[in-house]
């Protein structure tokens, strides 16, 4: 991955005294638009690779009409229209580069009669990811392995139609891990074709992506599905009064402790393990702070097996496993521990028996298809019971 040089940039953008940004809604330039001077204004552009779309908004200038009362949308109408492109370019001087790539999603006319002239209609514009996540569905693929599921989610008409709008310029999709060299081409598979249950194209894609350590993402109109890539190179410098114009730095030891011990079991010997670790950072300029943190620590554990450990030999299996070994001796003083704590931790209400049903399933509803479903959320146990 190429390095950022700050300095090539400062010459490329010419100071960056001169910010510019583009729009094209529909493919015309719109501030380039003849019949009505508009003037797009109050830019905001979103990019993120995190779980949710990408998205833009701006303001359009001089599309209300004082003498009518009324908004410009019938000159408008092929900018404004729903799911129509858009592109915003921004940069300094003569140098911009395309930023955001996606679909009108919402329009908003804002009006104010003390100020006709500053009324604006607002534009909100999504990438790909917000037609993705608006869809639901619980259905087969004909697909065997996730990264043709992947594909063959993208396929599908809205994203052709997507395409051919020129709201994505290219789909890329790399095979994941359970495909087969080759393609799985030859003998016939069996079929486990996958299926989505009652989630979105966009859930689905993700739960892949991390299934297999993929990372999916929309960038300028090109959609990814590729395996993760790790970069641990400097791609460049900067600091305060040179290239950070604000900053705010701040720090405290809200919830700081000064030693942390975890403790868990083996569950193939069936024995506890402890491990622990000391906070040998510096906590503050000065001495005061280190005596209120070094004595305070934080211990994870399961406290019915803490307040009988001294008692045990080992103990092991699941979270709910009852199994443990002890010395013949030790029994009666078990046995009171375990009294006594029953009798302070547990109430009548929890002595009651209780049924929790989830839901009625009738005999005819376990069918092939329901076996497969059931299969794909494994594995099952105490965080995802069944």
């Amino acid at each position: 991955m190429a390095t950022i040089d700050l300095e090539d940039l400062y010459k490329k953008y010419e100071g960056y005294y001169y910010p510019v940004v583009r729009v094209y809604m529909g493919g015309t330039d719109i501030s380039e638009y003849k019949k009505i001077k508009l003037i797009p204004v109050d830019f905001t552009v979103e990019i993120t690779s995190q779980l949710k779309a990408s998205i833009a908004s701006f303001s359009l200038l001089n599309a209300y009409d004082g003498g009518t009362g009324s908004f410009l949308t019938k000159e408008l109408k092929k900018f404004i229209a729903l799911g129509t492109d858009v592109r915003i370019l921004m940069g300094h001087s003569a140098d911009i580069t395309e930023v955001f790539k996606g679909y009108i999603a919402g329009v908003n006319f804002i009006h104010d009669a003390k100020a006709p002239s500053e009324s604006v209609i607002r534009i909100t514009a999504l990438d790909i990811k917000g037609v993705m996540m608006a869809n639901n569905y619980s259905k087969r693929l004909k697909a065997n392995y996730y990264s043709d599921a992947v594909k063959e989610i993208l396929d599908a008409s809205v994203y052709q139609s997507l395409k051919n709008n020129g709201v994505v310029d290219s789909i890329s999709i790399a095979d994941t891990p359970d495909k087969p060299p080759g393609g799985g081409a030859g003998a016939q598979p069996p079929d486990i074709r996958i299926e989505m249950v009652a989630e979105s194209d966009y859930d689905f894609v993700v739960k892949a992506a991390k299934k297999f350590n993929f990372e999916f993402f929309s960038l300028g109109g090109n959609v990814v599905f590729r395996r993760a890539k790790l970069n641990t190179q400097s791609l460049g410098t900067i600091q305060p009064h040179v290239s950070i114009l604000s900053y705010d730095i701040g720090y405290d030891i809200t919830g700081v402790v000064g030693e942390v011990k975890v403790r868990t079991l083996d569950i193939g010997k069936g024995s506890k393990i402890e491990v622990k670790k000391k906070n040998t950072g510096k906590f503050s300029i000065g001495s005061k702070a280190k005596p209120l943190i070094s004595s305070q620590a934080y211990v994870y554990i399961d406290s019915s097996i803490e307040s009988q450990a001294d008692l045990l030999e080992n103990f092991g299996g699941h979270i709910y496993a009852a199994g443990l070994t002890m010395k013949e001796e030790n029994l009666p003083e078990f046995a009171r521990r375990i009294d006594e704590y029953v009798a302070t931790h547990l109430s009548k209400e929890m002595s009651t028996p209780v049924v929790e049903v989830d839901s009625v399933l009738d005999f005819s509803h376990i069918t092939p298809k329901f076996f497969r479903i059931l299969k794909q959320f494994q594995p099952f146990g105490p965080g995802n019971s069944a």
